[in-house]
């Protein structure tokens, strides 16, 4: 019989962090919007030691286009057990404009999601990379 839940965070390693970052598809990129946060679900891959998103025009693009230090985030959460981790990259977004970077990011396996007509690509390096893992375990 149960009579608690205990809880540990647990600080991941970057090799952790990138290998997580690694499984996703769905993140969410924060960044500032009319000079208020905003942050904006978006599909992503992982190419190295960069995200890239695709993006149509708006505040993404805006973001990238001034060369804005953004966040993007990943997490994996379990709403019964209150477990589950968070990795967090901030990094300087930067729009692909080289014709090769841009052939090499067609390449990858990123679709745009809402906008069919997204034909941007930005990318996230992962410059500051930290995350945590909330695990639990019951105490009798």
């Amino acid at each position: 019989m149960r009579t608690g839940t205990r809880r540990e965070v647990e600080d991941l390693s970057r090799f952790e962090c990138l290998r997580l970052l690694g499984e996703g598809k769905v993140g969410r990129i924060g960044l500032s919007w009319d000079a208020l946060p905003a942050i904006f679900p978006v599909n992503y891959v992982l190419d190295g030691n960069r995200i890239v998103i695709r993006t149509g025009y708006g505040s993404k693009l805006s973001a990238a286009m001034a060369g804005a230090v953004v966040a993007f985030e990943v997490d994996q959460w379990d709403a019964v057990s209150h477990t589950g981790w968070s990795v967090l990259v901030r990094g300087h977004a930067r729009v692909l404009l080289d014709p090769a970077e841009v052939e090499e990011a067609k390449s990858l396996p990123l679709e745009p999601w809402a906008n069919p007509d997204a034909d941007h690509f930005v990318e996230i390096p992962c410059e500051l990379v930290t995350g945590r893992r909330i695990r639990g375990w019951y105490e009798d």
